[in-house]
């Protein structure tokens, strides 16, 4: 009989949620088996801090990455709060000028996270749950990572044009959508 009370409020205990099933820890965006940037979050009661590691340079269209230049660089967030399941990490401008960085990210599953740069308009990007300290790369000189990956039947795979020269549009086109700083 005792022995079936203490199972029983055992049971009802609360069980803390373990690590893989928060944002806690860190996270990369992985393309074609490299980690492009990487987040570390921790979260400080309803607060959070972190850091995100990335390339010293690259350049992006926002879907693909190209242009980098190790080595990787690590900065901490300025600030970070929650926002109902989102986490938030702000950075200030490295220049003093321009608005900072702003990212949000929110679980989808144990191994899986959606982030947000704020601010952009660019689409959310998945993120892997990755170990604690996870370099970035390995990175291959003049590779672009990321984008459409031509059809399995083309013979002869039309390739991505070059980051630098973006294709020619009918309306002026503005400056990338995101330039590493």
């Amino acid at each position: 009989m005792l022995r079936g009370l203490v199972l029983a409020i055992f049971l009802l205990l609360p069980v803390s949620a373990s690590a893989e099933d928060s944002l806690e820890g860190s996270w990369a965006l992985r393309l074609e088996g490299a980690n492009i940037m990487r987040w570390d979050l921790d979260r400080q009661g309803d607060a959070w801090e972190g850091a995100w590691v990335k390339p010293d340079s690259f350049a992006s269209d926002g879907k693909r990455f190209g242009s980098i230049e190790m080595p990787a660089v690590e900065r901490e967030a300025d600030s970070g709060r929650s926002i109902g399941d989102w986490a938030e990490l702000a950075f200030k401008s490295e220049d003093g000028e321009g608005e900072g960085d702003v990212f949000r990210f929110r679980l989808l599953s144990a191994n899986r996270a959606e982030m947000i740069y704020a601010g952009t308009g660019l689409p959310p990007f998945t993120l892997q749950r990755v170990a604690e300290g996870a370099l970035l790369g390995p990175f291959e000189k003049g590779r672009v990572y990321g984008g459409e990956e031509p059809p399995a039947r083309a013979a002869s795979p039309k390739p991505l044009p070059p980051l630098e020269k973006p294709a020619p549009a009918r309306e002026p086109q503005g400056p990338p959508a995101m330039i590493g700083r």
